[in-house]
């Protein structure tokens, strides 16, 4: 599987005005001026919703998919094997440290999403309780009664916690998709913003 990679240099010219009876004006580095502006005006809190459409959108916003369900609490299916696989990822990706340190940190403890996503399709946010009452049946009756309930749908799914780089060009998130007769999916997706829009880069999936 092959992994693209996006690196943007924005470069800006710094024009000087004087005359004699002003005082010097104060000259700063382009780059860190502009580094030091655009990452103030990020909020990784918001972003993560930003990353959150954009994989979404890239994944299930076609003409099969009326809706998805996302479970409404972030959460990872393999906490005990975690480093192992962001290890793993790490040797054949160029996947920062300091991307996957943000990426464990923020995904330390469960949280709660809110209902505000863009996506270019319905979406419903599910508590576990909701699911949980399809479990006191088999799975074949608990799944076709979920199916009724929730028509044109692809199963639900489960989100964790969006990891960034310092300056929020890039991102790690988790995507998990169960659904009936099919194995459950769980991905890592590094994200690269590119002038303002993230695109996806699947790097790492396992199913069982």
């Amino acid at each position: 599987m092959t992994v693209r990679f996006t690196l943007i240099f924005v470069f800006g010219g710094l024009i000087i005005f004087g005359c004699q009876q002003s005082p010097t004006p104060e000259i700063r580095s382009p780059t860190q001026t502009q580094l030091s502006t655009a990452t103030s005006q990020l909020d990784p809190d918001v972003e993560e919703y930003a990353v959150y459409n954009a994989l979404l959108n890239s994944k299930y916003a076609n003409k099969n998919t009326r809706q998805v369900l996302i479970m409404d609490q972030t959460r990872l299916n393999k906490p005990k094997t975690l480093e192992q696989d962001l290890s793993s990822i790490q040797e054949h990706t160029p996947l920062t440290s300091e991307l996957v340190d943000s990426f464990l940190e923020r995904n330390q403890q469960p949280y709660t999403l809110k209902p505000i996503l863009d996506l270019d399709l319905e979406y419903q946010l599910l508590t576990q309780e909701e699911v949980d009452k399809f479990q006191q049946l088999d799975e074949a009756s608990n799944w076709k009664l979920f199916y009724k309930k929730y028509p044109d749908t692809v199963g639900f799914l489960h989100l964790s916690r969006v990891g960034f780089n310092r300056d929020l060009s890039q991102a790690l998130v988790y995507l998990e998709h169960y659904h009936y007769e099919q194995p459950i999916t769980g991905s890592y997706f590094l994200m690269t913003r590119n002038s303002g829009r993230w695109e996806v880069n699947e790097i790492m999936a396992w199913n069982t």
